[in-house]
């Protein structure tokens, strides 16, 4: 009797091993405080753990702890209704959980605090409606500030005197699909929170491996350690398991539209970068064909004209077509550009894929008689340089998939300007460009469907007429996951692997 009680516990603490999805991300966990995310492994987790007032499904935004909400311009502000929702612990949120986390964030001047530039107090209505008041209203406000700030339960955090001292590890409380159940030095174990409309009826939560890098990753989950990598993999592996299927029977790939556009910037701020003509001339001097097929290993898409990528559907204007090489044009161009035959600095990072693409751009524009030399940055060298317009020509992405309206934190001239040496905003080539600013301007204040996909519209034909930036190619969105543990896998075009559908439907195969 004793023995078969043994071999039942066992069974029954397998299955129970069985019901955790196991998920690599790469990197450390060691905090988890909402507002001190330093690793990709810290996004992941914390986006599970909390939730926000709004959030995106399918391109379009929709409710996340609000269920409704309506712009009042004539106070600049936003009301939004709450949902009736739990925090992990049981309690309820109420609009004081919602004032405090957006006010706090300000008091305590915390990083995400330039997410709320406008912002100016949050107020509350009932227990249930809160008030966002800003100095301006535009679509920002509406995309951005509920889309991005946590709500955090006040009965804690109110008494955090020092957030950014205060690591989170104890037992963090949110109302995001994932409650936190167990922190280890090589692991995060969470679990589905039942009364999250999301939550998984088969599965008993998630275990977060941190790993060092994709080779680790990759591996594991070939060998079945891992259920799914939580990061783009690498086009060469993904090839790799696409060519070769029965060597890995149990490994699917998902290719996903991307939204980061991969662009040459150029500061507009130095001659000849000021000049069309010498824009053009690179633009039509790049084979891009070339680029998605050596580079990324056909698993990319070249960019269209007018820079916003397919993934934002909503305001995608298919009739833009893409740039394509002609030899003989860029020649003209560059003649009449002023360009001197000076050797010109291209910035590019020292990761292998920038790499690859910066050594192809080199030789493509010498090729029409334009001299470059690469100066190659890590990471944070990258950033430094790009802050302080330390650069000629520089590889760089834009990630306008979800909110295309970054492109005027990108582009307009008010985000290019230099204060103490260093670039204002995210325009790191300084461009400043009237007819630009004028669009950028009707985007930034399209509240109705039809005026933000018309300002799109004008944003995506200008662009290809002035070529602020050559926009190169969209890589495409590569997740990999194993069906040796779960069945059920979704995927969605617009939402990736990990996405609701998925949760509800994955059960451990038996």
């Amino acid at each position: 009797m004793k023995k078969l009680i043994f071999v039942l516990m066992i069974l029954l603490s397998v299955l129970s091993v069985a019901s955790y999805l196991n998920v690599a991300v790469m990197g450390e966990i060691r905090s988890l405080n909402p507002f001190l995310v330093k690793s990709s492994a810290e996004r992941i987790a914390v986006g599970f753990i909390y939730e926000t007032l709004l959030t995106e499904s399918s391109g379009r935004i929709v409710g996340a702890v609000a269920e409704d909400w309506q712009v009042d311009f004539s106070t600049n502000s936003l009301i939004l209704k709450l949902r009736d929702r739990n925090f992990h612990d049981g309690t309820k949120i109420t609009a004081d959980d919602v004032v405090f986390s957006f006010n706090y964030i300000l008091q305590k001047k915390l990083p995400l605090g330039p997410i709320l530039a406008y912002f100016t107090g949050a107020e509350k209505i009932d227990e249930k409606t809160v008030k966002l008041s800003f100095r301006t209203m535009n679509v920002s406000m509406l995309s951005f500030a509920p889309m991005a700030i946590p709500v955090i339960p006040k009965s804690i955090w109110e008494k955090i005197d020092k957030p950014m001292e205060f690591p989170n590890i104890e037992k963090p409380v949110g109302s995001g699909l994932l409650s936190f159940e167990k922190l280890t030095l090589q692991s995060l174990v969470l679990n589905f929170f039942k009364d999250h409309p999301n939550s998984s009826e088969n599965l008993q939560g998630m275990i977060l491996h941190t790993v060092q890098d994709e080779t680790m990753g990759f591996l594991g989950l070939v060998k079945g350690d891992y259920d799914y990598l939580f990061w783009n993999l690498d086009p060469e592996l993904a090839r790799q398991v696409l060519d070769n299927p029965n060597k890995y029977p149990n490994v699917k790939v998902a290719l996903i539209e991307g939204g980061a556009v991969n662009v040459i910037l150029f500061n507009h701020r130095k001659q000849p970068m000021d000049n069309l003509n010498f824009r053009k001339a690179v633009l039509n001097a790049i084979n891009y064909k070339e680029i998605v097929q050596k580079a990324y290993s056909n698993l990319a898409d070249t960019a269209s004209l007018g820079l916003i990528p397919k993934r934002a559907s909503g305001v995608y204007d298919e009739n833009m077509g893409k740039p394509e090489q002609n030899i003989p044009l860029a020649k003209e161009l560059l003649k009449s550009s002023g360009y001197d035959g000076k050797k010109l600095k291209l910035l590019v990072s020292s990761d292998k894929k920038s790499m690859d693409m910066a050594e192809y751009i080199k030789l493509y524009l010498k090729n029409v008689g334009i001299e470059v030399e690469l100066d190659v940055q890590g990471p944070e060298g990258l950033t430094t340089k790009l802050k302080k317009a330390d650069f000629d020509l520089a590889l760089y992405s834009y990630n306008l998939g979800h909110h295309p309206e970054m492109v005027f934190y990108h582009l307009h001239s008010s985000r290019g300007t230099m204060k103490d040496g260093q670039v204002t905003g995210f325009n790191y080539g300084g461009v400043a460009i009237k007819e630009l600013d004028t669009v950028l301007e009707s985007i930034w204040m399209a509240f109705s469907e039809q005026d933000r996909i018309v300002a799109f519209k004008n944003l995506q034909k200008l662009f290809s007429e002035i070529i602020p930036v050559v926009p190169l190619l969209v890589p495409v969105d590569i997740e990999i996951y194993s069906v040796k543990n779960f069945t059920g896998w979704v995927v969605s075009q617009t939402e990736g692997v990990m996405n609701a559908e998925t949760f509800k439907s994955l059960k451990p195969v038996r």
